[in-house]
């Protein structure tokens, strides 16, 4: 991508970011919507700068093997590193308020099962 689309990106992003975090703080009120913007924006900005493509550069696409790679095993990364996270909420849970949340186990649950249950379906589908 040229520079001034990265520049211009760059801009309406912290723009955007700035003004949701200002309306944060402003109305002293964080809502479902707000974090979800941010997280949105944050998605946009990683996945830019990941396979935005310039003429000169020799970054990977996502539609070739080391794209394929690299989208695989951050996939699975991500995976175990959500799993951890919604187990130490669990726990937090449990200690702050003396008893376990059971919309999160079950969360946990389902985590822990789903990828098993994917590869399972995905090695059938090769047969």
């Amino acid at each position: 991508m040229s520079k001034k689309k990265t520049g211009l990106f760059l801009v309406t992003l912290v723009i955007v970011a700035s003004l949701t975090i200002i309306s944060m703080i402003i109305e002293n009120n964080v809502t479902f919507f707000s974090i979800v913007q941010l997280a949105i924006l944050l998605i946009m900005f990683f996945s830019y700068f990941t396979w935005a493509r310039s003429g000169e550069d020799e970054r990977p696409v996502p539609e070739d093997e080391l794209g394929k790679k690299i989208t695989t095993e951050s996939g699975l990364v991500s995976y175990k590193i959500l799993i951890v996270l919604i187990f130490g909420f669990i726990c937090l849970d449990y200690f702050l308020h003396e008893s376990a949340n059971l919309l999160l186990i079950v969360l946990f649950a389902i985590g822990l099962t789903l990828l098993p249950i994917i590869e399972f379906l995905k090695a059938r589908s090769y047969r």
